[in-house]
């Protein structure tokens, strides 16, 4: 298995030339030890042959000698002779000597509710408004009302409710069933990748945490689409009332941090619906305590503060010990309607996934706008303070908070 895994991706080329006045589709995949080449002009194919290069001098590869078979259909000597003509040469050094065209784009994931849809649309409106070309994918095969227009759609390949009706498997097994079709049939998914090689991706996933924390489908589908040529980031979003509730938080952290460590590709963690963080009941703490990931010991005191919670101190501590020893989860603040944190959204991922650096925008190498880029990811406490400012109740002040600013702050003698 490691032999077969070792020689995909593959890659996949599609032209229509014109030869001889007739238009002629040209499919080019390239495995680790040859190439297979579709030429038609009807749509169907007639011969399959087979051209082997026999011999060549590494000082003059034109002295190369050529074997041809005739696998399937006619064999006579027009064939033979029609196997390698001159614009047959000219498309294959084209595709052996071409370097692959880097995608930029983002995974976006997060658990159900989350608005990883929403976000897509968004996402993609502010980035076209920016006059950057957006192709959106939608990944999700249960997902069949979507508020954006997929440019690729996995429900062309296949849906959960094909897979349920099929193979009388429940939601959660048939989705995993997707995914892990999905991972086994990509070729189709690079073919579609193709046809918008010039565009930045948005990547809408399904809603089942387990597939990023704990199942390896979408991981080794973002790994070998790393190896096809694309640099992507992944955006977890997370509804921002579970801060309101310290244990919740806890989970999300725990969260965030395994698929982290699972997924092995840059990430953005994110607060969505910051405007409705506190639908559910007041923060404990300032946005920035939530954001910035600050001492998690003031959350467990708050945890410790439910008589249900309280028998679970010791776990909590250890899981909240966990978390804070490897220190990598911090989170964005958004809402959907305010330009302004979309746009620093923006700027975290274009860092992370390397856009800033190698983007076609036309002022994108410019050092202005790599600097403007980095202080818009920068600065989180003052962020978050504006942004408390703006959508969270502050007519009195948090007692949890206020003991957190009492033991924090400096005295002048």
């Amino acid at each position: 298995m490691e032999g077969v895994a070792g020689r995909f991706p593959v890659q996949t080329k599609a032209e229509t030339i014109e030869i001889n006045g007739k238009a002629t589709e040209v499919v080019i995949s390239k495995f680790s030890d040859k190439l297979f080449i579709i030429l038609t002009q009807y749509g169907k194919v007639g011969n399959l042959v087979e051209v082997r290069r026999d011999v060549a001098q590494k000082e003059d590869p034109s002295s190369a000698v050529y074997s041809v078979r005739v696998l399937l259909g006619r064999d006579d000597e027009e064939i033979h002779v029609a196997a390698l003509p001159s614009f047959a040469r000219s498309i294959l050094l084209d595709f052996t000597m071409s370097s692959p065209k880097t995608i930029f784009g983002q995974v976006v994931i997060g658990p159900p509710g989350s608005g990883k849809s929403t976000y897509c649309h968004a996402m993609s409106d502010f980035l076209r408004s920016q006059n950057r070309k957006v192709a959106m994918v939608n990944l999700d095969p249960g997902n069949d009302v979507l508020p954006f227009t997929a440019s690729i759609d996995v429900s062309k390949l296949i849906t959960v409710q094909d897979v349920m009706e099929n193979f009388n498997l429940g939601p959660n097994g048939a989705l995993v069933y997707c995914m892990e079709f999905l991972e086994k049939n990509l070729d189709w998914l690079f073919v579609e990748i193709e046809k918008f090689k010039d565009h930045y991706l948005i990547f809408d996933l399904p809603g089942q945490v387990e597939l990023y924390t704990h199942h390896n489908s979408v991981k080794n589908i973002m790994k070998q689409l790393e190896a096809f040529g694309l640099r992507l980031c992944c955006v977890q979003l997370v509804d921002s009332h579970y801060c309101s509730d310290p244990g919740k938080f806890i989970s999300v952290l725990l969260t965030a941090m395994t698929t982290m460590f699972q997924m092995e590709m840059p990430q953005v963690n994110v607060l969505s619906k910051v405007d409705l963080a506190e639908q559910h009941g007041r923060l404990h703490f300032g946005l920035d305590f939530y954001t910035e990931v600050l001492d998690l010991n003031y959350l467990l005191d708050a945890i410790n503060k439910d008589p249900f919670m309280k028998k679970y101190r010791q776990l909590n501590a250890a899981l909240i010990d966990v978390v804070e020893n490897y220190n990598f989860v911090s989170f964005l603040p958004l809402s959907i309607s305010d330009a302004k944190l979309l746009r620093n959204v923006r700027a975290a991922v274009d860092k992370a996934n390397g856009y800033i650096f190698g983007a076609g925008e036309e002022n994108q190498r410019n050092i202005v706008a790599l600097l403007s880029a980095a202080v818009g990811a920068q600065f989180h406490g003052e962020f978050s303070g504006t942004v408390s400012e703006k959508y969270l109740s502050s007519d009195d002040f948090r007692e949890d908070d206020q003991t957190y600013e009492n033991e924090n702050s400096m005295s002048v003698d």
